[in-house]
């Protein structure tokens, strides 16, 4: 009973992101989704990408404002049956907003967005790892009452999973000089999530087991017994939780070139539990219990070049420091200590001016995750991904700027895990969609 429920709360890891680490969403903005090599950026979304670099705006406000579609796919495929679990994830509307206002040498800015979570995960018809855990704990039940030969019932299953991280940063960047710029600021994160599970076990009409029939309303005393051996169980707890973390930049333009990094410190965060439902057989599962779920430190490290005055290139490199992170499970252990290695990303694109109101662009971001065997169960998987992106930013004037973008996740391929002797094969693949609207004035 404890694996099977525990199970169902790591499903906080499931929803690890969209596009980014194992727990954090880098997609922030419209132009990202058009172009996710974005931290060297000086366009408006530098104030959550490339912070310091927000210090050479132009004098006044830069306003943006993103809308993004996203659904994924997430199937687990149990190969001793052949049969596959379908997940869905669909989030009809993920916001950022974001603003800046330079004053002199100092520009003083704020981000308001989802960088983790997002969205529900639902599996309508449970998962193989469920169901044959159900399985199991039944026989060993009948086993218990010296009953064997079962047969003509199903296990039923269902769960879903819901995770946000919304964040407010505020700080501010200095210009240093015409090509020196730094950075400090603070991002809060408030953190919720909702769990609800249930597990179920019925019989069909005229099965026997060794030897005794089940009615279809079962009445006499062994029927009675044996169907209290099937497990029926039930959760449904919340858990919220709030932490801070530190930001530092800088950026540094030489002729046509621009180079930014930025540090993000890890939000050391707790959550606690708000318990509507839960088998008493599990503690942890009580109001009240408490529980670390870190968001990991960043280190970004990017450049642009502006080959000429149509054509610009980017690239960049993300580290986040994922075993740093801890991330308790309601048995405890933290299972981020179970990845090779932490994850770092490689990002590059391309912007084209095709007209003097037309820009088009393209990038790609390779993830490498550092998964194991030992970290990857039915509900906590992830696989290394290439994202494709690409869109246009059409220029009103020069006070208005409109991005459209749109991306796709492919998790590498299909990888095969083993959990308890019980195969499985895992598919994700994420699609997004965005517009963003720029303003400055």
């Amino acid at each position: 009973m404890k694996r099977i429920f525990s199970s169902i709360v790591v499903a906080s890891l499931a929803l690890s992101s969209f596009a980014g680490g194992l727990l954090t969403n880098t997609n922030q903005s419209a132009s990202f989704v058009r172009n996710p090599a974005r931290y060297a950026s000086l366009e408006t979304d530098a104030i959550y990408f490339n912070p310091a670099g927000t210090a050479f705006f132009k004098e006044g406000w830069a306003l943006s404002a993103n809308w993004q579609m996203i659904w994924q796919d997430r199937d687990v495929t149990d190969l001793y049956t052949n049969r596959t679990f379908k997940g869905e994830v669909y989030v009809p509307c993920m916001p950022t907003i974001m603003a800046a206002y330079k004053t002199g040498d100092w520009t003083f800015s704020g981000m308001f967005g989802i960088p983790g979570g997002g969205g529900k995960c639902e599996f309508n018809n449970g998962l193989p790892m469920l169901n044959n855990m159900v399985n199991g704990l039944f026989a060993q039940g009948l086993a218990g009452m010296g009953l064997n030969g079962v047969g003509g019932y199903s296990t039923e299953s269902s769960f879903q999973s819901t995770q946000y991280m919304f964040s407010l940063q505020l700080g501010a960047a200095y210009k240093v000089n015409d090509n020196l710029s730094v950075y400090g600021g603070v991002r809060a994160n408030y953190t919720t999530a909702n769990y609800e599970g249930t597990i179920t076990t019925s019989f069909k009409e005229g099965v026997t087991i060794s030897g005794y029939p089940i009615a279809a309303t079962p009445a006499a005393p062994y029927e009675q017994a044996i169907i209290a051996a099937a497990p029926k169980l039930a959760v449904d707890m919340n858990q919220t939780g709030l932490a801070f973390a530190p930001i530092v930049g800088v950026d540094y333009k030489v002729g046509d070139f621009n180079f930014a990094a930025k540090y993000e410190f890890r939000a050391v965060t707790t959550v606690e539990n708000d318990t509507k439902e839960a088998p008493a057989q599990l503690p942890t599962f009580a109001d009240g219990v408490t529980f670390r779920s870190d968001a990991p430190a960043l280190l970004s490290l990017a450049g642009s070049w502006q080959v000429c005055p149509r054509l610009q290139v980017m690239g960049g490199w993300n580290y986040y420091f994922d075993k740093d992170a801890k991330v308790e499970s309601l048995l405890g252990g933290d299972n981020n200590k179970n990845l090779d290695h932490n994850t770092y990303e490689i990002l590059a694109g391309a912007e084209f001016k095709l007209t003097d109101k037309w820009l088009l662009s393209a990038g790609i971001q390779y993830s490498n995750f550092g998964i194991t065997d030992k970290y990857t169960s039915d509900l906590s998987f992830i696989n290394d991904s290439f994202l494709v992106g690409a869109g246009a930013k059409y220029s009103l004037n020069e006070q208005w700027d409109i991005n459209f973008g749109a991306c796709y996740a492919n998790y590498a391929h299909d990888v095969n895990r083993s959990m308890n002797d019980i195969g499985s094969n895992y598919m994700r693949k994420t699609y997004n969609v965005s517009v963003g609207v720029d303003f400055k004035f």
